[in-house]
């Protein structure tokens, strides 16, 4: 039976509407996934009785990223550094744990909070892509203060953030990667499905999101560029994580170009602070790590 005139203009109509619907929720979410998160907090004077200084540091496009460090002189007069990365939308008051275990250690501390974040100027996240501008002026400032040994350790899109700057150039002597995303498209796939959507609704999100952050989506894919890194590297990740599946990660540390890499997963674990739910084996882990990094020297 044919359509009738009358009716093939309502059906246009709805199609219509249903595009322009779909194209604009997809439009709004993309700029959902990027949005800042801007936080304003007390700076803290001291952790765990070291001084804490406050300080900006300018990004290669000009945004300045607020930071704190934490000096240490080690006795064995041994200049080493660590930065440390939240995940996204984290700031520094997330790594304060962290930072006391590296100053334990023996280690200065960097905690910058990536654009977008904390108290950074930015007005969008980039899912590591852009903030890698952010870890390289971090690694600067470490070297024009004299640390001959730096190191970074980051979660998620901090993890993320080091495979990015690293992949050009080997910038530090030592890499830790928490629940790093092996590229953006499987990151963005693996948090949908839970809603069982199908995926193909969901491509125009991903277009929008490029369009945003001014990157591709065959640009944000750690576990290829990650062939060009050869710092020292530790993976880890929880066994239980849907975000990042195991086998992503068991990729991620096959690709890495590192000679010395070690994977490390810890049972039960989801896409969580590792250290906050399993501070013992994180650190048992993280000192082998470090100790062996140690003799190589």
């Amino acid at each position: 039976m044919a359509i009738s005139n009358s009716k093939f203009k309502i059906i246009l109509a709805l199609s219509g509407l249903f595009l322009l619907g779909w194209g604009l929720s997809s439009y709004l979410s993309a700029r959902y996934l990027v949005r800042p998160n801007p936080s304003d907090f007390n700076n803290i004077t001291q952790l765990d009785g070291f001084a804490v200084e406050d300080l900006s540091i300018p990004s290669a496009d000009g945004l300045m990223i607020s930071s704190c460090f934490i000096p240490h002189h080690h006795q064995e007069g041994i200049s080493k550094a660590v930065i440390l990365l939240s995940g996204i939308r984290g700031n520094r008051l997330g790594q304060l744990e962290r930072a006391k275990f590296y100053l334990n250690q023996g280690y200065a501390v960097l905690l910058p909070d990536l654009r977008g974040t904390g108290k950074s100027e930015g007005n969008a996240i980039s899912f590591g892509w852009h903030e890698q501008k952010d870890l390289v002026a971090s690694i600067a400032f470490l070297r024009d203060s004299g640390f001959e040994r730096i190191g970074a350790d980051g979660q998620s899109l901090g993890a993320a953030t080091i495979v990015y700057a690293c992949s050009a150039t080997d910038l530090l002597d030592f890499i830790i990667l928490e629940s790093c995303y092996d590229n953006i498209t499987h990151a963005f796939n693996n948090r949908i499905a839970k809603f069982k959507i199908p995926l193909f609704l969901f491509q125009p999100v991903i277009y929008f999101t490029e369009q945003q952050i001014a990157a591709s989506r065959e640009s944000l894919s750690p576990v290829a560029l990650i062939r060009q890194v050869h710092s020292p590297s530790l993976i880890l990740a929880g066994d239980q994580e849907s975000q990042i599946p195991v086998p992503e990660t068991e990729q991620l540390f096959r690709n890495s170009g590192a000679e010395l890499k070690r994977l490390h997963f810890f049972q039960g674990g989801k896409h969580e602070d590792l250290y906050r739910r399993f501070p013992e084996e994180f650190e048992k882990v993280v000192i082998e790590f470090l100790k062996e990094i140690e003799k190589t020297k």
